[in-house]
């Protein structure tokens, strides 16, 4: 019996609140890691979010508990628990003064959305 797991290199968004300081661990071959979780409301749980090298440093320096981010990155699952977690190549921090409970999904992320003229499949010729 052949065992097939899906690919983790899927492109994906989070936006919550942090819900720790950030974590930076030396990985002792030159690279570091840092470690937090956000929370999004009305999700059960929350997500871990991880980054690596100079992010991280920035990561470490900079998210505070409660502040509002956006994480893009990879989405994959910890090992240890199966549980999703995000491997992040970017992050906004936009601190403790905006309140996603009372905000419509598509005001946090309208920067970031493309119009689609229908539903279906679409070839975009370059």
């Amino acid at each position: 019996m052949t065992k097939m797991t899906m690919p983790s290199y899927n492109f994906c968004m989070l936006v919550g609140y942090a819900e720790q300081v950030p974590i930076c661990k030396d990985l002792g071959n030159g690279r570091k890691c840092a470690e937090f979780s956000i929370l999004i409301p009305g999700e059960k749980g929350s997500y871990k979010i991880f980054s690596m090298d100079s992010l991280a440093e920035d990561v470490a320096r900079d998210v505070k508990p409660a502040e509002m981010v956006i994480c893009y990155g990879r989405a994959t699952t910890e090992k240890a628990f199966g549980k999703v977690c995000l491997q992040i190549i970017r992050i906004e921090n936009y601190g403790k003064n905006i309140d996603l409970q009372h905000m419509l999904p598509l005001d946090i992320i309208k920067a970031y959305t493309i119009n689609v003229p229908e539903a279906g499949y679409h070839r975009i010729r370059g």
